[in-house]
């Protein structure tokens, strides 16, 4: 099995990848900026843990040594945001390529063409970084995670209402099953050099799903739409990000939640 390596471990999608991989038989290398604890939830059992800072380089070079693949699940917000997506993905691609490994999957987002959403922007930057790598690229776009529309919802705990994106759809996906179509692209899945888009198997209104977590989490608050500002309520509001075309066989927002027993 190859030696993979995978970038931004930690996070949701991150570890995600790391268990998937780890429970396929890859000898998997997590790359973060810290060490989980191993009793911490961000620490997957099977992987082995470097340090590495993509913008500065540090520990670049000792994590790709010996790797068949990378797996990018790297993120970040606001302004780092643009670093870690340009600078972080030359230093990493460049050094990855100068001790010979071969291939690269990178984990993006559905539906960023043309967006003028600051953070779709840098992903684009991102995915062309990869595209024009020597590496043999394969880049899967996902929907909106189950955790991140959740996420959206309770952004209206502290004023007591769940908070749902007013003319809104989304296309939830859980991220186990990104994971797998990432692993898959790891083994070979998929042309070389391509972009793949993945959604999940439902299109629904996003005052649809805040009633489902609403049930499930058995809480009063009332559903307050609301309607989005800037470029990325604008994106949302037209569908762009969704993918109904491209959805997968996997888990629905009501049975994830059901599994993460809210």
């Amino acid at each position: 099995m190859s030696r993979v390596l995978v970038v931004g471990g930690t996070g949701l999608a991150g570890r995600a990848v790391a268990a998937e991989a780890v429970e396929r038989g890859h000898h998997v290398i997590v790359a973060a900026r810290r060490i989980p604890d191993d009793d911490s939830e961000s620490y997957v059992v099977g992987a082995d843990y470097v340090t590495v800072d993509l913008v500065s380089g540090d520990g670049l070079e000792e994590a790709v040594d010996g790797v068949d693949a990378v797996v990018d699940a790297s993120n970040a917000a606001g302004r780092r945001a643009s670093h870690v997506f340009a600078h972080g993905s030359r230093n990493l691609l460049h050094t990855a390529a100068r001790f010979g490994v071969g291939q690269a999957v990178l984990l993006s987002v559905a539906g960023i063409d043309g967006a003028r959403y600051p953070y779709y922007r840098a992903k684009l930057v991102q995915e062309r970084t990869y595209l024009d790598s020597p590496l043999e690229t394969r880049i899967v776009r996902a929907t909106q995670f189950h955790d991140f529309v959740t996420a959206i919802f309770e952004r209206g705990r502290r004023f007591g209402i769940l908070m749902s994106p007013a003319a809104t759809r989304f296309q939830p996906i859980a991220v186990s099953d990104v994971a797998r179509v990432l692993v898959d692209a790891v083994e070979g899945a998929g042309e070389p050099d391509s972009v793949r888009t993945v959604g999940g198997p439902r299109v629904e209104s996003a005052r649809a799903l805040a009633r489902q977590w609403k049930r499930a989490c058995g809480t009063r608050r009332p559903i307050l739409s609301v309607r989005l500002g800037g470029p990325l309520g604008s994106a949302w509001r037209s569908g762009r990000n969704l993918a109904p075309e491209h959805a997968v066989e996997g888990q629905g927002y009501s049975a994830w939640l059901n599994d993460v027993a809210v």
